[in-house]
């Protein structure tokens, strides 16, 4: 099964998120993910076999009584290759700690990897810089200029089940951080 670890959002910020996905230029090289779908991504794990779950989730359970809830404040954007190859276009958080610790910590079972605390809002493909730029500067004023921050308690263990014309995200386990 495919697997990742994600932080769910709130109501709010998703009713946010599609206000900054409304204002966006449509494309036919701009994927947008669905509402639904919207998450924190703390780290891809990739295939795993349902045996491990259970073993993966008591490392998960471990990981999150060490690290104390926190919050996070979304106010930039970009991209994932680069401008010149875009793939994934983000919102979220360069620098928050807490986010950067917990995801680090998952390194020591799983590939180390360097961590953007971020949300997927859009995959693209076939797009020009100026259209890349564009994107970012729309979604940098309006995270200017609208406050989305929220309380995280707790990260998830999800399955991604890969259908047309959108993934499936299924809950696995909860795992609540102390306070």
């Amino acid at each position: 099964m495919r697997a990742f670890v994600a932080i769910e959002l709130p109501q709010n910020i998703k009713d946010k998120l599609n206000l900054l996905m409304e204002r966006l230029p449509k494309s036919s090289g701009i994927k947008f993910t669905k509402i639904e779908n919207l998450h924190i991504t703390v780290k891809f794990l990739g295939e795993l076999l349902e045996s491990n779950i259970e073993t993966i989730a008591k490392f998960l359970e471990n990981i999150a009584s060490k690290h104390k809830k926190f919050d996070i404040r979304l106010d930039n954007s970009g991209v994932f290759k680069s401008l010149k190859d875009p793939r994934i276009f983000w919102v979220g958080q360069d620098n928050n700690i807490d986010f950067l610790n917990i995801a680090s910590s998952l390194d020591a079972l799983f590939t180390k990897e360097n961590h953007v605390c971020h949300i997927t809002l859009a995959r693209l493909k076939t797009v020009q810089i100026f259209q890349v730029k564009n994107l970012i500067e729309i979604a940098n004023n309006f995270l200017s200029q609208n406050t989305l921050n929220f309380s995280v308690e707790e990260f998830c263990l999800f399955e991604s089940i890969l259908k047309s014309p959108a993934p499936v995200y299924k809950q696995i386990k909860k795992f609540k951080l102390k306070a």
